[in-house]
C-alpha cells in the first residue's frame, strides 16, 4: 500500500447547526503523517470539526487546506479522505472481502489490482481468515476491522475516525486502539481521531486537540496535559484538583499529592501549610482514594500513594476519616493560575 502523509491546515474555521455557533474561529495545524486525537465532551464540536474536513458539514466563516491546497469548497468524493464511524455500517448481504472492496468498485479500480490491495487490507487487520464470512458472523471487534480495512482499502490521503470504538467493551477497545496506532504509523497515513475518553486520546494521539466550548483550548502531546495545562478549565478536564488560594486557583495532581499528619507540615507551593479534614478513605485494591476537606471547606480527591511511606504500611496506619492532615506537594504536582 501507498505510504505518505498529507499536512491539513484549518483557518479560524467557524460552523454551527440553524444559527447557533458550535465552533468558533478554531485553528489548527496538522503535520503529514501525525495522528491527532480531537478530545472534549459532548456539544463542544469535535464532531462538528470532523465533519467540515470531511465536506460533510458547511462552514460559516474560515478555511480548510489540505497540503496547502485550500479544499473547503471540494466536495467530499474530491478530498480522497475515508471515515470510520462508530457503527461499522456493513452490508450485510456482503462477505468480508466484499465489503472492503466495495470502494474500490465505486473507484473502477480494476479486478487484479482490486484483488491485491483487500488481501492486503485484510491481513493488516489480521482478518485475511475471515475473507468469505458474513457481518452476521463476526464479533463487534472484528467488525470494526472490517471498516478499517474498507478505510485504508481506498489508499486516502486521510483517515478520520468518528469515536469509532464507543459501542465496544474495554479489552476490544484496547486492542483497537494499538491496531489503529499501528497501522497509522506503518502506513504514514495523517490521522484525526475523535473521542471523548481522555485515556483513549493519551493512548493513540501524537498530540491532542482539546475543544471546550467550541474553542480549540490547547492542542499538545498527551503529557502537557498532566504536566502544563493551559488554563483552569483544561486542568479541571484532566482530572486536577482546584483550589482557590493565594489570590488565584491552585490545580493539584490527585496522584501526586501526598497526605502527612497534621503535625509534620509539609511545604506547598504557596509557601504556607495547607491543610484538610480526611472525610471518607476508599481501598481499590492498587490505590488508596481520599477524599479531602479543606479548611475552607473546599473539597478534593487525591489518590494513589497518598500518604507519605503508604508501600508496604498496614491499611489501618493510614489516615483515618475524621483526621487532619497536611499536603505535601511535588514541584511537579501543582500549576498556579493568577486570577484576572
Amino acid at each position: 500500500m501507498r505510504e505518505g502523509g498529507t499536512s491539513v491546515r484549518i483557518d479560524a474555521l467557524t460552523a454551527g447547526y440553524g444559527g447557533v455557533e458550535v465552533l468558533r474561529a478554531v485553528s489548527l495545524v496538522i503535520d503529514p503523517g501525525e495522528l491527532v486525537t480531537l478530545l472534549g465532551p459532548s456539544g463542544c464540536g469535535k464532531s462538528t470539526l470532523l465533519r467540515a474536513i470531511a465536506g460533510l458539514h458547511p462552514l460559516e466563516a474560515g478555511g480548510i487546506s489540505f497540503n496547502e491546497r485550500p479544499v473547503d469548497r471540494l466536495p467530499p468524493e474530491k478530498r480522497r479522505i475515508a471515515m470510520v464511524f462508530q457503527r461499522p455500517l456493513l452490508f450485510p448481504w456482503l462477505n468480508v472481502a466484499e465489503n472492503v472492496r466495495f470502494g474500490l468498485r465505486m473507484r473502477r479500480v480494476p479486478d487484479f489490482v482490486a484483488r491485491q490491495r483487500v488481501d492486503e487490507a485484510l491481513r493488516l487487520v489480521r482478518l485475511d481468515s475471515l475473507a468469505d464470512r458474513r457481518p452476521a458472523e463476526l464479533s463487534g471487534g472484528q467488525e470494526q476491522r472490517v471498516a478499517l480495512a474498507r478505510a485504508i482499502v481506498t489508499e486516502p490521503d486521510l483517515l478520520l475516525l468518528d469515536e469509532p470504538f464507543t459501542a465496544l467493551d474495554e479489552n476490544l477497545r484496547r486492542e483497537m486502539r494499538q491496531l489503529v496506532r499501528r497501522l497509522q504509523q506503518q502506513l504514514s497515513i495523517t490521522t484525526i481521531f475523535v473521542t471523548h475518553d481522555q485515556v483513549e486520546a493519551a493512548m493513540v494521539a501524537d498530540r491532542i486537540a482539546l475543544l471546550l466550548d467550541g474553542r480549540l483550548a490547547q492542542i499538545d502531546p498527551p503529557r502537557h496535559f498532566y504536566t502544563r495545562p493551559a488554563d483552569p478549565e483544561v486542568a479541571r478536564f484532566f482530572g486536577w484538583q482546584m483550589i482557590t488560594a493565594g489570590g488565584g486557583l491552585l490545580a493539584l495532581r490527585p496522584e501526586l499529592v501526598r497526605l502527612r499528619r497534621a503535625t509534620e507540615l509539609a511545604a506547598s507551593p504557596l509557601g504556607e501549610p495547607i491543610f484538610a479534614r480526611v472525610a471518607t478513605r476508599q481501598d481499590l485494591g492498587l490505590k488508596i482514594c481520599f477524599s479531602l476537606e479543606l479548611d475552607d471547606g473546599t473539597s478534593i480527591e487525591v489518590s494513589g500513594e497518598s500518604f507519605e511511606g503508604h508501600r508496604g504500611t498496614a491499611l489501618n496506619s493510614l489516615p483515618e476519616p475524621g483526621e487532619r492532615v497536611s499536603l505535601d506537594f511535588p514541584s511537579e504536582s501543582a500549576v498556579y493560575f493568577p486570577l484576572r
